[in-house]
């Protein structure tokens, strides 16, 4: 269980669900932008969502400022040679969000 914002308890399996539909949202950014389709919107989404989350999880504000500073900084690679930047960037933000993934499972066991 994780304690969160409110002193509600969350099933760590809750959350480490919900943190692998953001990164399968997060990853989905590479062929929306690869094939044309808006890929700022739904970042938009995950910026709120993410930054929701930082608010409720206590003790991971670390992890989630990198996060959170990483996204918003996919805002400024709009570029077509910005591209490389950008895949690598959506990367760094996959690997912070499976340490929390995995961070999750292990105190599940």
């Amino acid at each position: 269980m994780v304690q969160i914002k409110y002193d509600i308890n969350v099933d760590n399996s809750t959350l480490e669900e919900d943190l692998k539909r953001i990164t399968n949202q997060l990853y989905k950014l590479l062929p929306n932008r690869e094939e044309g389709i808006d890929w700022i919107k739904p970042l938009q989404t995950l910026m709120v969502e993410v930054a929701g989350l930082d608010r409720l999880l206590v003790g991971e504000q670390y992890n989630m400022i990198c996060l959170l500073s990483k996204m918003e900084g996919l805002f400024t690679l709009t570029k077509e040679e910005d591209f490389f930047l950008f895949r690598r960037t959506i990367f760094d933000c996959l690997n912070i969000l499976n340490s929390l993934v995995t961070k999750c499972h292990s105190e599940m066991n």
